[in-house]
């Protein structure tokens, strides 16, 4: 028996509290911080124009009007979303960008919100999380899955039979992120409407981040518990370290990866949890999100909204590429990054 327990246990029957843990300190690299933070801004005006400009867009040619370059449009976006202002507001910010050079020419506050609805924007924005998140891809080797709901503007109205009147309550959609424990960078997403399931989302999180990414462990909570999760992960010789429920058995069902993890989690449940509580970093990320930038989501349609969240992620992921640029010393290239992920994928 632990030496620790038994003392803990002695002084519980002497009546005596338990003795207090040492206090934990997590180191942090104050010097890299504060360059990291005091730099930001501008760097993440280049690191945003960098990384847009290694993604193909083709123009599409309509009747009426030259349209603005897309890529401009993408960086303001993304810049509008950073600032975590209204479109109207955004416009001066978008001004100094022009005045900088980062765009040839401003959008007006409505082409902004008319972008934002463009179906086809959804494919090239998650294209650019992938690209920016490939820096860090000799880092990361663990990862983990997480969902958590962002507000919009929109109420729900219904009627609770049970209480006899009417309810409204706001409306919300859910992020599903697959991320790297030790740096927080987004390897994939995926945007649905809040009551979506969180399971359904899991292996095309871990499949897109195994395109790039070796992965070694994946780490997430009971809603994910499946054979078929389990065996998505083994798929890609990684350990799936996703906690038992007190009603799951040990029959394997043929799943040999099912029954191997229900041995370790009973028989090594302490060195299971280690592995496990990697898990708390995808509670991080999603606390960057929602301190840095906002919780809710200032679009009115299911598409807008997806895309402002994606464009979210984009920023999230410049801003931990800039803290680790300083810490590691780490060197970006957007477009070498950018080729190597397509030679990969294909």
């Amino acid at each position: 028996m632990d030496v620790v327990k038994v003392i803990d246990k002695r002084r519980y029957d002497l009546g005596l509290p338990k003795k207090p843990k040492p206090p934990r300190f997590y180191t942090q690299d104050w010097p890299s911080y504060n360059m990291a933070q005091t730099n930001e801004k501008l760097m993440f005006l280049e690191f945003l124009r960098s990384l847009v400009d290694s993604v193909d867009i083709p123009i599409k040619k309509e009747r009426g009007r030259n349209p603005l370059d897309p890529k401009d449009m993408l960086f303001s976006l993304c810049l509008a979303t950073y600032n975590g202002k209204s479109s109207r507001r955004a416009t001066s910010e978008l001004e100094l960008a022009k005045d900088l050079g980062f765009i040839f020419k401003k959008p007006h506050f409505n082409t902004l919100l008319n972008y934002f609805q463009k179906d086809e924007l959804n494919h090239i924005l998650k294209k650019i999380i992938t690209i920016s998140s490939l820096p860090l891809k000799v880092i990361e080797r663990d990862f983990t899955v997480d969902a958590s709901g962002f507000s919009t503007t929109e109420f729900g109205r219904w009627f609770d039979h049970k209480w006899g009147k009417d309810k409204v309550k706001r409306k919300w959609i859910k992020a599903h992120v697959m991320s790297g424990v030790k740096t927080n960078i987004i390897t994939s997403v995926e945007v649905t409407e809040g009551h979506v399931s969180d399971t359904r989302m899991f292996e095309p999180l871990v499949d897109r981040t195994a395109e790039n990414f070796y992965v070694a462990e994946v780490s997430a909570d009971k809603a994910y518990l499946s054979r078929k999760n389990l065996e998505k992960v083994a798929s890609y010789n990684a350990v799936p370290f996703i906690p038992f429920k007190k009603s799951s058995k040990g029959n394997s069902r043929g799943s040999y990866i099912w029954s191997k993890m229900y041995e370790y989690f009973w028989l090594k449940e302490e060195e299971f949890m280690e592995h496990y509580h990697k898990r708390s970093n995808s509670e991080t990320v999603f606390a960057m999100m929602k301190r840095k930038f906002s919780p809710k989501l200032r679009t009115k349609n299911l598409t807008s909204q997806t895309n402002e969240l994606l464009c979210m992620a984009i920023c999230h992921n410049i801003c931990v590429l800039i803290q680790e640029m300083f810490e590691l010393g780490i060197e970006i290239d957007f477009e070498k990054c950018a080729v190597k992920g397509v030679a990969q994928n294909r």
